[in-house]
């Protein structure tokens, strides 16, 4: 039986040039005991402890099925393109791994062959259907029309499995018996809450659970269990149903209550805030109306000979009536006041339509996540990310919160990167101070810097802002000055990007949300980040805006909402961001924060704290000098 020492000791012999990191075999031992003791681990593992194999190999030795979850396809990448090929080569254990993708990635043959417009497919589409061995989505060498992979994906609304002539090929139930087969699934944080909403139908049965980029599990969990109900789902639905069964009166009363609704939500004036002002009335007809449908399809008369044909009508009566009942349950949702329930409507504008969505979601996820993660028979669980803490005398306290995990039932462990950030970066805050961000002559003022900046390292420069609009200003009003080359995000894929940006000449890329975490770029190609303000969450949001008032009327403090919630999400994110300078020992530059409040808000102290341990310094000439 092989150790974790030995473990690691043919990863040495593999690598030749390992160094051994003391944080992290203090990692890997902390999860090898946790997964022993069915003890949950929180860990922050700084850039560059190597914490993926610090969690794989006691996973590994443990010969258990391991889930994988991240929130990121870059690092799902890593996972199964780097480091688990490594392993399998490295170690003297022979185990398999298997991405887990959603039933929509898999085409389905049944639904291609009564699909009437199938063969208006390009060429190349139906090309790859004549080789394919897998029907991935992500294997085609085109991209199909959105309204034809609608119509061509596997459905488990439209899925008759053992009934469907193409189930033993099915591409999709294909996957699955090869993940029931796997040791190692890699997935995402919204498959895998997605598997566990459904009762662990999804997923094979696993023991243990490594959650990877844990700091955005909390914000991915609440947008999963948000209830959502469209005029476009209710369209589509009785579509189907008028297809399959035309049900004459009922249907035509659904679909008049349906449409009061959504047009009275449509003539509304849309705010800002978005919270949910449907007249009570509009959904109670329309509650009545869709449960007074399902009840006519459920006994609704299917008669015939009991052939195969027949099973099938009775298996998509079946599902139509879930799905009618489950919109019930949303509008029954809607329709209860609930203080910690907040509803609102959506509006997304197609060519010649609108799309209206009613959402509501929790104003806290904890209590749930504590039920499906740490409350009796749940799988041993590793939760960590390079930035998990967020300062303070508990600093643990603010993921505990969020995934409703009491104080002392875990291992807590805060492990520092080998790199030495006070030689290899410095902090840079401008002096004297730039106006306060919400000062109209702001972004004019940080013109200046930023050019000056760009010109001390000469490019090679990350521009990340908190919105698209100051990226957008600060691009078109630089990018003609700078004798770099420039781009900002939207001009092309983030991958492609990602990909210019490694290769070009002292490049420069003003970016927004997607860049400041889950990116990586080594060496001198990047020496500069630059970050135009403290990025709090914006008001705005429906979600956000609910919770804090919500901690303003529980605690009776008017700044709870600040201190609990704001603080801590931009103490992570900002160190999200400054994490991208250093990935390597070898690697050396400057992280720019422009915004004032560092330095004159009594939080500013703490927000540096969070921050890697550079040296800081407030003039330009240290900039200068240190490039």
């Amino acid at each position: 039986m092989t150790t974790l020492d030995e473990a690691f000791a043919y990863i040495a012999g593999a690598l030749g040039h390992y160094e051994t990191r003391t944080a992290q075999l203090d990692l890997a031992r902390a999860i090898e005991r946790g997964f022993a003791e069915g003890l949950p681990i929180l860990a922050e593992a700084g850039t560059g402890t190597g914490k993926s194999f610090a969690a794989l190999i006691p996973a590994i030795l443990a010969k258990k099925r391991v889930v994988v979850s991240t929130a990121t396809i870059a690092l799902q990448e890593q996972y199964l393109q780097k480091d688990i090929p490594f392993l399998q080569k490295a170690l003297p254990i022979s185990f398999t791994a298997q991405l887990v993708k959603g039933r929509s990635h898999y085409l389905s043959k049944r639904r291609w062959g009564e699909y009437f417009l199938a063969q208006a497919a390009s060429s190349e589409f139906q090309a790859w259907l004549q080789t394919t061995t897998t029907g991935d989505y992500a294997e085609l060498p085109v991209t199909p029309p959105s309204e034809l992979w609608e119509e061509v994906r596997s459905d488990k609304d439209d899925c008759l499995r053992e009934q469907c002539p193409f189930y033993q090929e099915c591409f999709f139930f294909q996957n699955r018996r090869e993940l029931a087969q796997a040791d190692i699934l890699v997935t995402n944080h919204a498959f895998l809450l997605a598997d566990l909403a459904a009762g662990r139908q999804l997923l094979p049965p696993y023991d243990l659970l490594i959650i990877d980029e844990a700091h955005q599990f909390s914000d991915i969990a609440t947008r999963s269990l948000t209830l959502q109900l469209s005029n476009f789902a209710l369209q589509r639905l009785f579509a189907r149903i008028q297809k399959l069964f035309n049900p004459g009166g009922r249907l035509l009363q659904a679909e008049r209550h349906a449409n009061d609704l959504f047009l009275s939500l449509l003539s509304q004036e849309r705010t800002t805030a978005r919270r949910y002002h449907a007249d009570p009335g509009l959904v109670t007809s329309l509650h009545m109306s869709l449960g007074a449908l399902a009840e006519h399809l459920r006994t609704l008369p299917l008669t015939g000979p009991a052939t195969t044909e027949l099973q099938v009508k009775q298996m998509r009566r079946d599902r139509l009536v879930d799905n009618l009942l489950t919109h019930c349950g949303t509008l029954n949702t809607l329709l209860s006041p609930d203080p910690f329930w907040v509803k609102w409507v959506d509006y997304e504008t197609r060519p010649n339509t609108t799309r209206v969505i009613l959402c509501a979601a929790p104003l806290d996820s904890s209590g749930q996540l504590r039920a499906w993660f740490f409350e009796s028979e749940c799988p041993s669980s590793v939760w960590m990310s390079a930035t998990l803490t967020t300062g303070g005398s508990d600093a643990f306290a603010y993921l505990r919160k969020q995934i409703g995990l009491e104080p002392g039932f875990a291992q807590e462990l805060a492990l520092e990167s080998p790199f030495d950030f006070a030689r290899q970066g410095l902090l840079y805050l401008p002096d004297p101070p730039l106006p306060e961000p919400n000062a109209q002559d702001y972004l004019p003022q940080c013109l200046p810097v930023i050019r000056e900046l760009l010109a001390q390292a000469q490019g090679h420069a990350f521009v990340l802002f908190t919105s698209t609009t100051a990226m957008r200003y600060c691009y078109d009003a630089l990018s003609p000055q700078l004798p770099f080359p420039s781009r900002y995000q939207g001009q092309s894929s983030r991958r492609q990007l990602l990909d210019w940006f490694c290769t070009a000449e002292n490049p420069v890329l003003f970016a927004t949300a997607s860049f400041w975490e889950g990116v990586s770029v080594e060496g001198a190609q990047l020496r500069l980040v630059i970050i135009d303000r403290i990025p709090f969450q914006s008001p705005g949001d429906p979600v956000y805006d609910a919770r804090c008032e919500l901690l303003k009327a529980q605690s009776g403090n008017p700044w709870a909402w600040f201190t609990q919630l704001a603080l801590p999400y931009a103490a992570l994110k900002l160190k999200q961001g400054a994490g991208r300078l250093i990935r390597t020992r070898r690697d050396r530059g400057v992280v720019a924060i422009l915004d004032p409040r560092l330095t004159r808000k009594g939080y500013g102290k703490q927000l540096i704290q969070s921050l890697p341990p550079f040296r800081v310094s407030k003039q330009m000439s240290d900039v200068n000098d240190y490039l």
